[in-house]
């Protein structure tokens, strides 16, 4: 067998992923209203996913959102009312800014702290970013 039968060969034995190309999904926001708060259900859920801490993903979501809240269990309740959509928007941002890394556009990232600045390493390319 030359190269090309081998490449064909290897090419019918790997399986192909099902579903998207990326095997990155962004968790999807599940809120409900809670008196005049809004409680997100699977906020321990969504940091997982994000491979993040809870309190960080936390506190930026309050900061953009312009509100507080704590974290009660696997949910964070929020002070004030907020539209499902609104707080998804949010969730993308902070994973846009602290998870996926922009120069390989990979979630293979992790997030270290340097001299008081927060620095995002990938694991995939080896990119190092500051994170603003």
């Amino acid at each position: 067998m030359d190269y090309d039968d081998l490449l064909e060969k290897g090419r019918e034995e790997v399986s192909e992923e099902e579903g998207s190309a990326e095997r990155f999904e962004m968790p999807e926001v599940k809120s409900r209203k809670k008196g005049s708060n809004t409680a997100i259900e699977n906020f321990s859920e969504i940091a997982d996913k994000l491979g993040r801490d809870e309190k960080h993903l936390s506190k930026h979501i309050q900061s953009d959102l312009g509100t507080s809240g704590q974290i009660e269990g696997s949910e964070l309740v929020l002070n004030g009312e907020f539209r499902r959509g609104h707080v998804q928007s949010k969730v993308e941002d902070y994973a846009e800014d602290y998870v996926i890394c922009p120069e390989c556009n990979r979630p293979d990232t992790k997030l270290t702290k340097e001299k008081g600045v927060e620095i995002l390493k990938c694991q995939a390319c080896g990119a190092r970013t500051v994170v603003e």
